[in-house]
């Protein structure tokens, strides 16, 4: 199957995360258009809460810088920092998703034995999830395992 171009954006809007209060799955929601409507959800406990965060100017934060913003490239939610629901660990590395959606995605394009890099209006792209992948995912010797350990997730 081949991937489209995706986005960090396309998968931080509803993101599944483990409740701190009963340890169940539950769901970090986000307005993409008003980022002050984030909110965590838990449906098993009822543990609720809004987001503080300073969304007038979010950022991406990448690996494990922090801000009132949001951050990105870690096992844990972008706002609330709470422990992502699909994380596991593989050969030593932290293999993480935000949402079914993200889990499949991940599993197309390390399955994708091809992975053909392709320019979008005749320029090379450099921010989409495909080119910030880590080298240990895209490994073809670690491609089975990569793919049982997101079947897992996906069970989980």
């Amino acid at each position: 199957m081949k991937v489209g171009f995706q986005y960090i954006d396309d998968f931080i809007n509803n993101i599944d995360v483990e409740c701190p209060n009963c340890s169940k799955k539950a769901l970090v929601k986000s307005n993409p258009t008003n980022r002050k409507d984030t909110k965590f959800v838990c449906v098993c406990c009822g543990k609720n809460t809004l987001w503080r965060g300073d969304s007038s100017s979010y950022e991406f934060w990448i690996q494990s810088k922090t801000s009132n913003g949001i951050l990105i490239g870690q096992p844990v939610d972008c706002y609330f920092k709470l422990q992502l629901w699909y994380s596991t660990v593989f050969k030593g590395e932290i293999l993480f998703a935000y949402n079914q959606d993200h889990l499949c995605f991940l599993k197309d394009y390390i399955d994708d034995k091809l992975r053909a890099r392709t320019k979008i209006n005749g320029e090379w792209r450099n921010s989409s999830l495909q080119s910030r992948l880590p080298k240990w995912m895209l490994k073809s010797e670690n491609r089975a395992g990569i793919i049982k350990k997101i079947n897992e997730l996906k069970d989980k």
